[in-house]
């Protein structure tokens, strides 16, 4: 009834989605300051940024509305995978996960290469100003990794969803048998074969006819 290969690109498609849905609610980034008996964090998530230190400097891109719309295309990607895993599905249904797919993927990477040089500017600049002996501390948070995964996720499905696949259930002719695989078929024999002409029997001879001695003696 499914298609093992196109079914498990759907569940990855799935997965992915959910995992692109929590990351932009968890840290994308978080980084702490120490200095004089003082410490200060601050998280940066897809919402944007929350400190505990007395001023709040600065702002950051939104990156939650693209996850969000991301998460959805693969849920969207799923539903259409699901329907072309099947094995009676048309070739229009199979294309249709595959572009679906395709698109959701590409969309979910693009996100990802815009957050990666946010992060990495967070890390550079996450720094204390006029003060020489702080300690600062940096992490990368769930949420980015969340994000990394679901975009490798994505790309495995949308690559799945493209490979073409062979069936390798039996052929069922016409008639309604199903031929096994392997099997080579035979020659058919006509249904009449024509038979050699008999050769012309030759004549039997024919007896010899009894001689009767009573016209013999008349003689």
């Amino acid at each position: 009834m499914w298609q093992p290969q196109r079914l498990g690109g759907a569940l990855l498609s799935l997965v992915s989605a959910v995992l692109l849905l929590l990351a932009p609610f968890l840290p994308l980034f978080i980084g702490s300051l120490s200095a004089r008996g003082t410490e200060f964090t601050m998280t940066i998530d897809g919402w944007g940024f929350t400190t505990d230190a007395p001023q709040r400097i600065g702002a950051i891109a939104v990156n939650a509305y693209g996850l969000i719309f991301s998460a959805v295309v693969l849920f969207v990607a799923t539903a259409v995978g699901v329907i072309g895993a099947r094995r009676l599905a048309t070739p229009r249904n199979r294309r249709a996960a595959a572009v679906l797919t395709a698109v959701a993927a590409a969309f979910t990477l693009g996100v990802t290469v815009a957050v990666l040089p946010q992060l990495t500017n967070w890390i550079d600049t996450f720094r204390p100003v006029g003060l020489a002996s702080a300690t600062v501390n940096t992490s990368i948070g769930l949420g980015f990794w969340l994000l990394v995964l679901g975009t490798v996720l994505a790309l495995a499905a949308a690559v799945i969803a493209a490979l073409p696949i062979r069936d390798r259930e039996p052929v069922t002719p016409a008639y309604g048998f199903p031929m096994p695989l392997g099997h080579q078929e035979q020659p058919m024999q006509p249904a009449y074969q024509p038979q050699p002409a008999a050769e012309p029997a030759e004549p039997a001879a024919e007896p010899d006819k009894p001689v009767n001695p009573e016209r013999q003696s008349d003689n």
